[in-house]
């Protein structure tokens, strides 16, 4: 798996549909991908690119990155996205105009090529990145341990060619920390992606920061790419007793509330740090804390991605992945392409050993309250 998880299927959900996966006749599987756009795709799709004659053509006409078709074999690579463990080679991507932007970097092989935070991969292979949706784009880089893939990279006006040779990385959703500051102790808690049960493990951390006498907590949200849009509403509800947490609507999608589920795992005064990269699904829990007043927001203006994705499996055995719905904060904001404002702006300095932003949040925490 490229990704930490999610980085392409953002807010996703998974059909309950399942079906048979008997090969089966490709103008057979243009029809399914047709039908499954017309009855659930997030807009109305005209039927002059429902009319195109190959899958291919219609998904490109509909340009929205996060549509894709995956063969079988794509399939089964980024079917598991959201796992703690993958084949890949360490690296976090979102869509950018030239091709995938790299938005954060796990130990293993993109690190250890050269590969930097902030660099464009635009070829993939000897395909142009951005002639590749999201999820097809992650499928070519992932791969088995020890084969390699060749990635050109933009950085500034530099072009890099890299050879990355991919590995198992290990990706713990949850990572947990004690700091002392200003004569307290506090909790720092980063989520790197909203996978399956990434609320379960989340829970347990805030708990046992409790247990060790922290007096406030930073939700460090920063570099985080989304993932599954239950673990959103769960991660919310640690920290939110009742109300919205987000709103969904499509065009063929009624109108869905989804609330606060019963279950507060902490009151302890809480920032939550963001940054440009902070996407989806975690835009979602950082408005939701935000509109209910329950988080200072610390950071950056996030990413702005405000589609849901819905996988459904087809009769050869391939995936269409299609966005089916687009959602709204508590307060009904819509963050598509414009993200979330922090209420104190901070930018990190590379240069500098210190994490400005961390620091910020400290002092928004240990600052006395009128």
């Amino acid at each position: 798996m490229l990704a930490l998880g999610g980085a392409f299927v953002v807010g996703y959900r998974a059909s309950a549909d399942s079906r048979a996966t008997a090969p089966v006749a490709a103008p057979r599987v243009v029809d399914e991908v047709r039908s499954a756009l017309s009855a659930r795709y997030y807009r109305t799709v005209p039927s002059s690119v429902l009319r195109l004659g190959s899958v291919h053509e219609i998904i490109s006409a509909l340009g929205d990155p996060y549509t894709t078709y995956l063969g079988p074999a794509s399939y089964q690579l980024v079917r598991n996205e959201t796992a703690s463990k993958y084949d890949g080679i360490g690296a976090t991507l979102l869509p950018s105009p030239q091709g995938y932007v790299v938005v954060s970097l796990r130990p293993g092989p993109a690190r250890s090529a050269g590969i930097a935070v902030g660099d464009t991969i635009v070829r993939i292979g000897n395909t142009p990145a951005s002639a590749l949706s999201a999820s097809r784009a992650m499928a070519r880089i992932m791969g088995a341990p020890g084969t390699r893939i060749h990635l050109v990279l933009k950085r500034g006006r530099k072009t890099l060619d890299v050879d990355v040779e991919r590995g198992v990385i290990r990706a713990p959703a949850v990572r947990a920390r004690l700091i002392s500051f200003a004569g307290r102790r506090w909790g720092e808690v980063h989520v790197s992606v909203f996978g399956i049960g990434t609320s379960v493990l989340l829970r347990r951390e805030l708990r046992l920061l409790q247990s060790q006498g922290a007096s406030g907590l930073v939700l460090d949200l920063r570099e985080d790419p989304g993932g599954l849009l239950s673990q959103a509403v769960n991660v919310a509800s640690l920290f939110i007793d009742h109300g919205v947490i987000v709103s969904l609507q499509g065009a063929h999608h009624p109108h869905q509330v989804l609330r606060a589920i019963p279950g507060v795992a902490t009151s302890l005064p809480l920032v939550v740090l963001v940054d440009r990269y902070t996407a989806s699904a975690a835009e979602i829990v950082a408005a939701a804390l935000h509109d209910h007043h329950r988080a200072t927001i610390v950071g950056e203006r996030t990413y702005g991605k405000a589609l849901v994705q819905a996988v459904d499996l087809l009769d050869n055995g391939a995936a269409l992945e299609l966005s089916i719905a687009h959602y709204s904060t508590p307060s009904g904001a819509d963050l598509a392409g414009v993200g979330l404002a922090p209420q104190i702006l901070v930018r990190d300095n590379p240069a500098t050993p210190q994490d400005e932003a961390l620091a910020v949040a400290l002092h928004v925490l240990a600052r006395p309250t009128s």
